[in-house]
């Protein structure tokens, strides 16, 4: 029983904490044991296999095709059509009636509930 509590334990919190730090901008210790330690084998290694390897393939490549991509077509395009774009109509829009929208009545307004409504998109 006390195996399968740690195991929920580790399934829970686990993407919590890996979400709670971007490991490709990653902000903290850089010391060995360190959430942002980078050498091999620490959490923000960014060799070949490594949770922050930023080659081709990695999680934090930001040439076409990576994740962290920021050209036309990429998930990170804040250009006009782009998931982040934040201008009129665009998803990351902080004017009045945009998702991101600050001022009363608007999702992120700390006012509505401290803002919870925010989209994740308007963190960036």
């Amino acid at each position: 029983m006390m195996k399968w509590a740690i195991l929920f334990l580790v399934v829970v919190f686990t993407p919590y904490s890996a979400l709670a730090n971007d490991i490709c901008d990653c902000e903290g210790s850089k010391k060995p044991g360190g959430p942002c330690y980078a050498g091999k084998g620490g959490p923000a290694y960014a060799g070949p296999g490594g949770p922050a390897n930023a080659g081709i393939g990695g999680p934090c490549y930001t040439g076409k095709g990576g994740a962290r991509y920021e050209g036309p077509g990429g998930r990170a395009y804040k250009g006009y059509g782009g998931a982040k774009y934040d201008g009129l109509g665009g998803p990351a829009y902080k004017g009045l009636g945009g998702a991101c929208y600050a001022g009363k009545g608007g999702p992120c307004n700390p006012a509505n509930k401290g803002g919870k409504h925010c989209p994740a998109i308007c963190d960036d």
